[in-house]
């Protein structure tokens, strides 16, 4: 997984970070020549890239395959049910190079989850505002996660919030999903920032102050409005639920090691 960078770290797009960057930064490519390109790059601030709308091209992942790197690849992906089976391109790249996949919490989200896990590759779920159907696929994303011994790899946001209920770390939603602009400023093509970095604490603090239902939630300190945006008036029911079975999961984990201990 993307390492957290302290400071924040810029994520860049492909043209913009040609100009270099006096700092960490992420590298977002979306053809195969930026890709190649930003493969071999060993600028000491490269953190990681973003591989868009790549996964596939076959000679693209023969390339990656080839030599040895250690800057991290997060294969992004839009449409989980008709890329799913193309996630078989990264099994070679695998043994080279770190690189997981990134999945919206859409249809045949599960099918990837359970191919890229298959793969040993690590995860990062964007649940978004999940519809009735994505929240079903979460649900079983997550018993998927939590009792399948396939899984090896981490698969966010499930990892971090586990250990954060079993008191083992801490942070939000938008901290797991590398989405908070404090720590991953996103830029546009100028080089200007695309949220303002306090944006997380300002969108909150605005829908406590709208009376939104964050305001008595019980999962705040987690969720931080995450479930909010882009629409305020989003139904958290059934996030709320979700949340509730990780967090019942937790506990029986320190209860069954403290039963062994």
């Amino acid at each position: 997984m993307l390492d957290r960078p302290v400071p924040s770290i810029a994520v860049l797009p492909a043209a913009l970070a040609e100009g270099g960057w006096d700092g960490p930064f992420l590298v977002v490519v979306q053809t195969p020549q930026e890709f190649s390109r930003w493969l071999g790059d060993r600028s000491p601030g490269l953190k990681g890239i973003q591989v868009h709308g790549l996964l596939g091209n076959p000679e693209v992942w023969a390339l990656a395959a080839q030599g040895t790197g250690q800057t991290p690849l997060d294969v992004i992906l839009s449409d989980p049910a008709t890329e799913f089976s193309a996630l078989y391109r990264l099994v070679d790249v695998r043994l080279v190079r770190p690189i997981g996949v990134t999945i919206p919490a859409r249809p045949g989200l599960l099918k990837a989850l359970r191919l890229a896990a298959s793969l040993q590759l690590w995860v990062r779920l964007l649940p978004g505002q999940p519809d009735a159907q994505a929240l079903g696929e979460l649900d079983e994303a997550m018993q998927f996660y939590l009792h399948d011994s396939m899984v090896q790899a981490p698969v966010e946001f499930f990892h971090s919030l586990l250990a954060t209920f079993r008191g083992l770390s801490g942070g939000t939603l938008w901290d797991f999903l590398e989405e908070d602009p404090a720590l991953f400023s996103h830029r546009g093509a100028a080089g200007q920032l695309v949220q303002p970095t306090d944006w997380v604490k300002t969108h909150l603090a605005d829908l406590v102050e709208q009376g939104a239902e964050c305001a008595t939630c019980r999962w705040q300190p987690v969720c931080a409005g995450y479930f909010k945006s882009p629409d305020p008036t989003y139904d958290c029911g059934g996030v709320k639920d979700l949340l509730a079975g990780l967090e019942a999961a937790a506990q029986e984990i320190t209860r069954d090691l403290a039963g062994q201990s």
